[in-house]
């Protein structure tokens, strides 16, 4: 259960607060393919940063199964959520394989850990994401979108109950992203992932979500849980008023 109470996102400049959105109050059942949509610069990354833990909110808590992500350690809370950011990092003399497998360091418990289930592991995600045949590749050697594919191999290797996924379709091409989203719907109908994603892309994105957050201005959000109405939205409609 991913959870959020009374939850103020924005940022703190100087002596003064300036809220962005909120208080928020709402939670997200396992299974489930959250869409985060909004303008340019209306918060999205901000708050994508506040529900993994990495930056705090104003007011309020964001807690998976009952455990707060801001009062835990960094520890934990790499067990409960991972993260895809927009862009990719710069990994020189690093193999896609051992990205992925950075994920899994926390598994390790000195060099006593098996190896081979953990190589079975990585290979496995990339799998899952179509990129077996690149495992040896060297990472910055890959395009963008292939640099993204690996990124969300690693989130999924890293094994949480969730894994938020800022503009995870940004690099790919239109049947790039098509697939992609059928792989996270996959990924949370059969492994139980909550996944909250971004995307720009809302034309492809309203069909394949569960649910939506939309942000608006002026502090405004909302919600909208109909799966079914979300497949029949006008994306030009959302940012009308």
């Amino acid at each position: 259960m991913f959870r959020a109470e009374s939850l103020e996102s924005g940022y703190v400049q100087g002596n003064n607060s300036c809220v962005l959105h909120g208080p928020m109050d709402f939670e997200i059942q396992s299974g489930k393919l959250v869409l985060l949509a909004g303008k340019n610069g209306v918060g999205k990354s901000t708050l994508m940063q506040i529900l993994g833990g990495l930056a705090s909110p104003l007011l309020g808590c964001v807690s998976i199964n009952s455990t707060d992500l801001h009062k835990t350690s960094v520890e934990t809370r790499a067990s409960l959520i991972s993260q895809v950011f927009t862009h990719p990092p710069d990994m020189p003399l690093t193999t896609a394989k051992e990205v992925v497998f950075s994920s899994r360091l926390r598994f390790l418990s000195g060099w006593n850990g098996n190896m081979q289930e953990h190589e079975n592991e990585l290979l496995k995600a990339l799998e899952m994401c179509g990129m077996e045949a690149f495992a040896e590749r060297q990472f910055n050697t890959l395009s963008d979108g292939e640099k993204q594919k690996v990124m969300i191999a690693r989130a999924l290797a890293q094994e949480t109950p969730v894994i938020l996924m800022d503009e995870p379709l940004a690099f790919l091409d239109y049947p790039g992203r098509r697939e992609m989203l059928t792989r996270m719907q996959t990924w949370c109908a059969e492994l139980g992932k909550t996944i909250i994603f971004s995307s720009h892309d809302l034309e492809l994105a309203l069909k394949s979500a569960d649910a939506m957050l939309l942000l608006e201005g002026n502090q405004k959000y909302r919600w909208e849980w109909d799966a079914e109405l979300l497949k029949s939205t006008d994306p030009a409609g959302l940012f009308s008023a």
